[in-house]
C-alpha cells in the first residue's frame, strides 16, 4: 500500500509539473502562482525569493471560501493579457484572473466543447487523475500575494480518508475544474478587494459564456443546420446543467431574451445577470417553434459537483 501511494505521488507530481509548464512562468514565478494585473495596467512581478512550499498546502478554512463559476474568457485591455472571469454565486461579483495564452486556449476549448484528436496537457492530467483512482473535487483560488494569485487542488484519492491539497496555478486549476466538473471556490478577501480591469470579449463568433448552468454561443450556419434553429436572433444553448437543466433548458434551445431584453451576443447574458436586482432572472427561449419562459435563481451554478473522470 505504501509503495502504491509513493508511486501515485511521483506520477502525479510529474504530471502537475507538466501542467504548470504549459506556458512560461515569469521571473521568480513559482508553479503555484498566477500574476495579477496592477490597476495601472502593468503586471506586478512576483517576489524573486518566492519558492514553492516544501510541505503539502494546508486545507483553507471553509468559512473563508465562496462558491464561484467560470463564466467566460477574453482579454484585459489594461494589462494586455488573457483573462478569465469568475462569478461569485451569492453576490454576483466578478473576479478577473489573468492567465497565459495556452491556458486561455485550453479553457476556451472546453467551454466551446471542442474535442481535439490527441489529449492536450490538461486533458492528460484529468485522465491520469481518473486512471489512478482519484477525483478532483474542487479548485480554490486561495490568495493574492505580491501581485500573484495562488491556487489549490482538492483531490480525493481512493482508499485515503482525507483529501489531498496540492499547490497549483489558478489557470491550470480552472482548466482542470472544467474538465472534471469540479467545484470552484475563491477566498472571500479576493472578492472584497477586486482589482481594476477592462474586459474585452472576443468577436461574437468566438464568444462563449457559461453561467447558471447555461453555456451559450452565437448561432452560426453550422449550428443552425445541426440544431434546426429558426432564422431569429438570439443565443444558442450548447450545454445545460445544474439549475438550467432542472428548469428544462437543453442543448439546441435558442434564448431570445432575458428579463424582456434581447440578447445579441453571449456576453449580453452575463451583463443581464449583472444588471438584475432580484434573486432570479426570466429566460425566454424557442424550441421546435414554440416559445417558453423559465426562471433561473441567481445563486446557483451549473456544476453537478465532482465526478470521477476515469
Amino acid at each position: 500500500m505504501l509503495r502504491a501511494t509513493n508511486v501515485w505521488c511521483l506520477i502525479l507530481g510529474v504530471v502537475l509539473f507538466l501542467a504548470c509548464s504549459t506556458s512560461p512562468a515569469g521571473p521568480g514565478e513559482a508553479p503555484g502562482m498566477e500574476r495579477a494585473a496592477a490597476p495601472d495596467g502593468q503586471q506586478d512581478a512576483a517576489n524573486g525569493d518566492a519558492e514553492a512550499p516544501a510541505e503539502p498546502p494546508a486545507e483553507p478554512p471553509a468559512d473563508d471560501l465562496l462558491s464561484a463559476e467560470l463564466s467566460t474568457v477574453g482579454w484585459d485591455q489594461l494589462s494586455g493579457s488573457p483573462v478569465v472571469l469568475l462569478r461569485e454565486l451569492d453576490s454576483g461579483q466578478i473576479l478577473p484572473i489573468w492567465i497565459g495564452m495556452a491556458e486561455a486556449r485550453a479553457i476556451s476549448f472546453e467551454l466551446h466543447g471542442i474535442e481535439v484528436p490527441r489529449p492536450m496537457t490538461h486533458d492528460l492530467m484529468t485522465n491520469v487523475i481518473g486512471q489512478l483512482g482519484a477525483r478532483l473535487e474542487e479548485v480554490v483560488v486561495s490568495d493574492l500575494r505580491e501581485g500573484t494569485y495562488y491556487g489549490l487542488l482538492k483531490l480525493r484519492v481512493e482508499g485515503e480518508p482525507e483529501p489531498r491539497w496540492i499547490d497549483t496555478r489558478p489557470s491550470d486549476g480552472l482548466a482542470l475544474a472544467l474538465r472534471a466538473d469540479a467545484r470552484i471556490r475563491v477566498a472571500r478577501k479576493l472578492i472584497e478587494e477586486l482589482p481594476d480591469y477592462d474586459f474585452m470579449a472576443p468577436d461574437s463568433p468566438d464568444q462563449v459564456v457559461q453561467v447558471l448552468g447555461l453555456t451559450v454561443v452565437a448561432p452560426n450556419e453550422k449550428l443552425r443546420e445541426e440544431l434546426s434553429l429558426p432564422d431569429r436572433r438570439g443565443l444558442v444553448v450548447i450545454a445545460a446543467s445544474g439549475e438550467a437543466e432542472r428548469q428544462g433548458l437543453a442543448r439546441g434551445d435558442l434564448i431570445v431574451g432575458v428579463d424582456g431584453r434581447a440578447l445579441l451576443e453571449p456576453v449580453d447574458l452575463l451583463d443581464a445577470i449583472e444588471r438584475s436586482t432580484g434573486s432570479e432572472i426570466s429566460v425566454t427561449y424557442l424550441r421546435d417553434g414554440e416559445e417558453a419562459t423559465v426562471a433561473l435563481r441567481l445563486g446557483f451554478s451549473g456544476s453537478r459537483g465532482p465526478k470521477n473522470v476515469a
